[in-house]
């Protein structure tokens, strides 16, 4: 039965907070323990919300003020437990124009949780610029703040301070957000600058007009078993302060992964891969030693993995900042072909100010440059500019114009679809995307990276299912989930059979911790490097102390999530093409195609060939009301697929 054996309540706080800016009628709801047990928190609970309110809907324009905006923060954020911080923000993606959700850490859905929601809903459009202030045991407020519109994500946050005071976190938005810019992102946090950078949640805030999220309020939020919990709290602090892989992470933060995966990064929008030399321009021994000026920490993290930096020479001497990470070097850095920290720093600090997700970014400049370099777009179409490979004063100018939506700006703030539609077929093959959105991996040398990136349900991106287990060769960690009968060649990262399965798997993981609202590096970090293993078994012990919720199968309830999240996207049209790379193959044939790939994760899935969810899985997860919509819309087929009735991950 839902909802099964909930004690008392622990970790969740109970309550949903619903805004209407439109008619600035705020109102709250209390979180059923339906949707506790069967979507488990945070990104689960969210993907059903969002439904919930698009179901009748669901070709809504995503700028449309029906379009909800959903922040969603996890039994285990704002517990005593270590690394779990981790919110997330939810809607229809005007990125893609599908389902989208992005993850961020920090202090703010602590703060979120401590005001007293678990989940906040904001639908509508403010006739003005607003701000929507929370603060524990008050009423919410919407507060028109004309003279804040126009400021980046940092002189927003100083505004705040000086009027509200610094007790509150804010998740704000910067120029890029307010012009509607389809990747900007939302950034939160003082303490622990944190950024929800994918899918275009930025856009849908700036959209409805709310320049930013304010809350306010204190206090541990309990356990059910205070004295299991506490004492898992302790066993964990102490492994994760004392992993080297961890340590490793505190002192470089994600640049650890530019020494890790060395010349394996690609340059000018992926026509080859770095030098030894050029990937000697960014050694990080380097940037600990010459330029890191502290580190920042999310709520109770032994890790402390956010770099603060600070330039002491040259062009950008005295510049500073506290956010800088891997994903800042690779789009900005080797696919740009700019090879020097204080000028990565530079144009990081300005994606970060106005708001723009970093990645997308990247990749549509570079696109753009190629075609430039063949002689497909000239002068005459990027507005006089000349897109040459290595220029930082350029991309320092379409950072800005691009956040202003000027000028040839104007047309690389939208998704690289819409870019090849206004410039025409022949920059097609130039413009890397899967379902409207950009992540780079070697298809070559990473193959379960390349199906978790095609397929997951926000576009190309790596963390909707990271398959790290396959990626590293864990072969412990896959005996133990797939049995040890399992292909040997599951564990070989060069070889495409058996990982299916593995990006199947990795997806249900990824959403419980992101229901959870743990932070994946330490996890990760422990599976691959230390001992011993987290996996359902150990997050589940932890769910349950900190919860009271008895008697779910926590995997069953990952998967009843992700399910959502992929019955959303079929519903609006999304099938087996769509899961495909588009653009920047280089002639080379997609491994994608060999049965251990897209076709034994389908048959995991629980989908037909043709990428269609099968009536099987959705009747064994007892997921009624997504079957029916499927049925009613033609959607749903009748392929035998692999059963999970018997399916146990440990």
């Amino acid at each position: 039965m839902a909802g099964k054996g909930i004690e008392k309540r622990g970790g969740f706080v109970g309550k949903i907070l619903r805004v209407n800016l439109t008619t600035s009628e705020i109102c709250e709801d209390e979180l059923s323990d339906d949707l506790k047990s069967q979507y488990i928190g945070g990104a689960g609970i969210n993907a059903k919300l969002l439904f919930d309110n698009l179901r009748e809907k669901m070709e809504i324009n995503p700028l449309s003020p029906d379009n909800p905006l959903i922040f969603g923060a996890g039994p285990l954020v704002g517990t005593k437990f270590p690394c779990a911080t981790r919110y997330t923000v939810t809607s229809k993606s005007p990125l893609t124009g599908l389902f989208g959700d992005s993850n961020a850490g920090g202090h703010f859905g602590v703060k979120m949780k401590q005001a007293g929601f678990d989940h906040i809903i904001i639908e509508g459009k403010a006739e003005f610029p607003s701000l929507l202030l929370i603060e524990k045991g008050k009423k919410p407020q919407i507060i028109e703040v004309h003279d804040i519109w126009g400021m980046d994500t940092y002189e927003t946050d100083e505004y705040i301070e000086k009027r509200f005071g610094s007790d509150f976190e804010s998740a704000r938005i910067g120029p890029a957000g307010e012009n509607l810019v389809r990747y900007a992102s939302i950034f939160s946090g003082r303490k622990r600058v944190s950024a929800n950078g994918r899918a275009g949640m930025g856009c849908v805030m700036g959209s409805k007009k709310l320049k930013a999220v304010l809350v306010k309020g204190d206090g541990i939020i309990p356990s059910a078993d205070e004295v299991k919990f506490d004492s898992l709290v302790r066993e964990y602090s102490k492994l994760w302060s004392e992993s080297p892989a961890v340590a490793a992470n505190s002192e470089y933060g994600t640049l650890i992964l530019i020494a890790q995966l060395g010349t394996e990064v690609a340059k000018k929008n992926d026509q080859g891969r770095i030098s030894e030399e050029e990937l000697s321009k960014y050694d990080i021994t380097e940037f600990a030693e010459k330029y890191k000026a502290g580190k920042s920490s999310c709520f109770f993290c032994p890790v402390g993995c956010s770099q603060k930096w600070k330039v002491n020479e040259g062009k950008y001497r005295g510049e500073e900042g506290d956010k800088i990470e891997f994903g800042h070097y690779v789009n900005l850095g080797p696919l740009l072909d700019i090879y020097d920290f204080p000028t990565l720093f530079h144009l990081a600090n300005l994606t970060n100010r106005m708001g723009l997700d970093v990645t997308q970014f990247g990749w549509n400049l570079a696109m753009a440059m190629e075609c430039y370099q063949r002689g497909i777009i000239g002068q005459e179409d990027t507005g006089g500019f000349h897109l040459n490979w290595g220029d930082a004063d350029l991309v320092e100018d379409m950072i800005m114009k691009v956040s202003k939506r000027e000028g040839f700006g104007n047309l690389l703030a939208e998704s690289i679809p819409e870019i090849i539609r206004q410039l025409g077929s022949r920059t097609s093959p130039y413009g890397f995307h899967t379902k409207g959105m950009t992540f780079p991996y070697n298809r070559k040398q990473v193959l379960p990276m390349g199906l978790a990136s095609s397929v997951a349900t926000r576009g190309a991106d790596h963390m909707k299912g990271h398959p790290y287990s396959a990626l590293v060769g864990a072969k412990d960690m896959l005996a133990r989930i797939f049995g040890k009968d399992s292909p040997e060649e599951i564990a070989n990262p060069l070889s495409p059979v058996a990982k299916g399965r593995v990006v199947w798997w990795h997806e249900n993981f990824k959403m419980a911790i992101d229901s959870l609202g743990l932070c994946f590096i330490p996890v990760a970090a422990t599976n691959i490097f230390g001992n011993p293993l987290i996996l359902f078994n150990e997050l589940y012990e932890i769910y349950e102390a900190a919860t009271g919720v008895k008697d779910i199968n926590l995997f069953h309830s990952a998967e009843r999530a992700y399910q959502l999240e992929k019955g959303f996207n079929c519903l609006l049209g999304i099938k087996r093409d769509d899961d495909m790379r588009k653009g920047t193959t280089r002639g080379e044939e997609d491994p994608i195609e060999h049965p251990g790939m897209l076709d034994e994760y389908y048959f995991y899935r629980g989908y037909s060939k043709e990428g269609l969810p099968c009536r099987k899985r959705l009747e064994e997860i007892g997921f009624g009301e997504l079957m029916e919509l499927l049925e009613e819309n033609g959607k749903l087929v009748e392929d035998d697929v692999f059963s999970i009735k018997d399916f146990v991950s440990k």
